[in-house]
């Protein structure tokens, strides 16, 4: 293509751009318009300037080349038809495929920075399915998320601002968790599970937690829900909105500080398997297959033993009726090997970061 005939298209085109603006609305049929013209174009070369040999696919294909002002009938056509062809694409043919061109451009671009703009402002709704839900967002939030994500769960965090460094793979939404419609737009109903967090800026107290695991339960009952309370006295509250989990913070910070003073080194140990993103081993529970019913701690833990995995101790529900949070599930740490197995029931193990189960 020459100089003066690439600016003489970029000329047209941006003629196309300017029609593009005023008559977006009828891109349909400016389309059709452009596909007539260049079906009409095509049969008149076809029967003018080929009469009929070859095919009207060729022909076509010499039209579209005409279009950007490529090939040999562009610049030397034959006949006073193929002239009347040339002149036509040249100017009204490159003006409606600018139309076209700049329209279907703008709106990707359009769509593109709308969900660009709607993922920075958290106004998105999260697509999100078998995630976990962060509600509220608190100084511990940034470790919980590098916990998740680096055993490859994929996360979405409900918070009043967007927390600094939050990674783009994190799905954000902008609003207070204890509203349903903000906790919808969290994917809550297609969530894995829930954790929510103290948030300092629905006030210092409990009590925001509270309302945002009611609104949880009440939108997706069937989320399994970790909640962060301060307040141990606040806990009878937590389970009037059946939370399933429920942990403070503070008390076992005061734990764990405690145990490393008593016990030089243990500290280490206990990163470790409190911690599933440095490559070492971590805490985690099974469900007791039915195959194991009626049979004994030892049968069990020795299975599990060969599998490379250390078995710690159980889980089991007291002997109550109705739903019981896990929460409320008594622990058994290095159960008698003699005791027979009743379902349901879960096993604690430490396992490898990156262990399977089959």
């Amino acid at each position: 293509m020459s100089a003066k005939s690439f600016v003489n298209n970029v000329k047209t085109t941006r003629i196309g751009v300017s029609l593009a603006k005023k008559y977006h609305y009828r891109l349909a049929g400016v389309l059709m318009l452009l596909l007539g013209l260049l079906c009409a174009s095509a049969l008149f070369v076809w029967w003018q300037e080929r009469n009929f040999t070859g095919s009207f696919f060729d022909s076509l294909w010499t039209v579209m080349f005409t279009l950007i002002g490529q090939g040999e009938f562009a610049s030397s056509p034959h006949t006073f038809w193929g002239r009347i062809i040339v002149f036509l694409l040249s100017i009204f043919g490159v003006a409606l495929f600018g139309v076209v061109f700049a329209e279907v451009v703008q709106r990707i671009i359009n769509s593109r920075i709308r969900q660009l703009i709607g993922e920075m402002m958290g106004i998105n709704t999260c697509k999100f399915e078998g995630h976990i839900l962060i509600c509220g967002w608190n100084e511990r939030g940034s470790y919980i998320l590098h916990e998740l994500t680096a055993s490859g769960n994929q996360a979405a965090v409900i918070a009043k601002e967007r927390p600094d460094g939050l990674s783009s793979d994190v799905f954000f939404v902008q609003g207070n968790p204890s509203d349903r419609e903000t906790l919808i737009r969290g994917g809550v109903q297609k969530a894995h599970s829930a954790i929510i967090l103290g948030d300092p800026n629905f006030g210092e107290d409990d009590s925001h937690s509270i309302l945002t695991a009611l609104a949880v339960e009440d939108t997706a009952p069937d989320v399994y829900t970790v909640m962060e309370l301060k307040d141990p006295d606040n806990e009878r509250y937590a389970k009037y909105a059946h939370v399933d989990d429920i942990l403070y913070s503070d008390s076992l910070i005061a734990n764990i500080t405690a145990m490393c003073t008593q016990n030089q080194g243990i500290s280490a140990f206990i990163r470790d398997i409190l911690s599933t993103a440095d490559s070492g081993h971590s805490l985690a529970s099974f469900d007791v297959p039915e195959d194991y019913r009626g049979r004994t701690i030892r049968d069990m833990f020795a299975y599990i033993k060969n599998e490379g995995v250390l078995p710690v101790g159980i889980l089991t529900p007291p002997d109550m009726k109705g739903h019981i949070p896990a929460s409320e599930w008594i622990s058994n740490v290095n159960p008698p090997e003699s005791m027979i197995i009743t379902l349901p029931m879960k096993v604690v193990c430490i396992v490898k970061d990156n262990y399977q189960q089959n």
